[in-house]
């Protein structure tokens, strides 16, 4: 389980250097030659040092490549920290004519037209406004994407 933990943390930072086939085929060769080691798991994964500084070692230094794996995950990060925040003010809403029953709100959050209404019958919120709860949600993952991935690496000077 030690190696795979390594092997892993070695992969995403192999990610920026190496491309997929010559990364696979790295990991695969260290992950036979770790097995096969006579010495103890331990020592033998001390002697490789941090995976970030075995990567260092692995590629050319002028040449560094996006992330992409980490562009998903910070994308992924983006797109529920918007959720988070947009339900926390619909609730947030929904708390506020609650409390003032019978009443009704409206409002906007970024470009999102929202509403909350509560009664003797019914509570509930709602938003509509177009294309902007797909847009806006779009956007932020798309810019979080290509931040997370280092996009600019991709068009590199030479």
């Amino acid at each position: 389980m030690r190696i795979e933990s390594y092997l892993i943390r070695l992969e995403w930072h192999l990610e920026g250097i190496l491309r997929g086939a010559d990364r696979k085929a790295t990991i695969t060769s260290l992950r036979q030659e770790l097995l096969t080691d006579p010495r103890e798991l331990a020592s033998a994964l001390a002697d490789l040092g941090p995976a970030s500084v075995l990567a260092a070692r692995y590629g050319d230094e002028g040449e560094r490549r996006p992330l992409w794996s980490m562009g998903v995950v910070i994308g992924a990060i983006a797109l529920l920290a918007y959720w988070a925040v947009f339900l926390s003010f619909t609730g947030g809403m929904l708390a506020a004519v609650d409390s003032a029953a019978p009443a009704e709100a409206h409002s906007t959050f970024l470009f999102v037209g929202v509403e909350a209404f509560s009664n003797a019958e019914s509570i509930g919120i709602g938003w509509v406004s177009g294309w902007a709860w797909l847009v806006v949600p779009a956007t932020i993952v798309l810019a979080a994407f290509l931040l997370g991935a280092r996009i600019w690496r991709a068009f590199r000077r030479q």
